[in-house]
């Protein structure tokens, strides 16, 4: 299974520590956030509002360089606006992945 990494980030800020430093303050602060309200929207059967959860995160899943999550992501989004959950754990295993390497910066 792929990993977390920064190597979108070191690009994006060209190797500028300060700039480094922001993207990852940033995922630090929104990504337990934006997973919280995911799990809220889960459990409250609200699975619309799970997909739009999911559409935020799956942006930063880009931005931790998981390119094979990434596509996962976009295709739960899509289950969730048909009401449906059939990789709702293999999605849960990216948030997971997330978090640690996240919390681990």
């Amino acid at each position: 299974m792929e990993q977390p990494n920064l190597d979108y980030i070191l690009k994006l800020s060209g190797n500028d520590e300060v700039v480094k430093q922001k993207f990852i303050t940033t995922l630090k602060n929104e990504l337990p956030f934006e997973i919280e309200a995911y799990f809220v929207s889960l459990r409250s059967n609200e699975l619309h509002k799970a997909a739009e959860c999911v559409h935020k995160l799956k942006h930063k899943i880009g931005i931790l360089g998981l390119e094979a999550g990434y596509f996962v992501a976009e295709t739960y989004e899509e289950e969730l606006k048909n009401n449906q959950i059939k990789i709702q754990a293999e999605f849960d295993t990216i948030l997971y992945l997330m978090q640690s390497f996240v919390k681990s910066l």
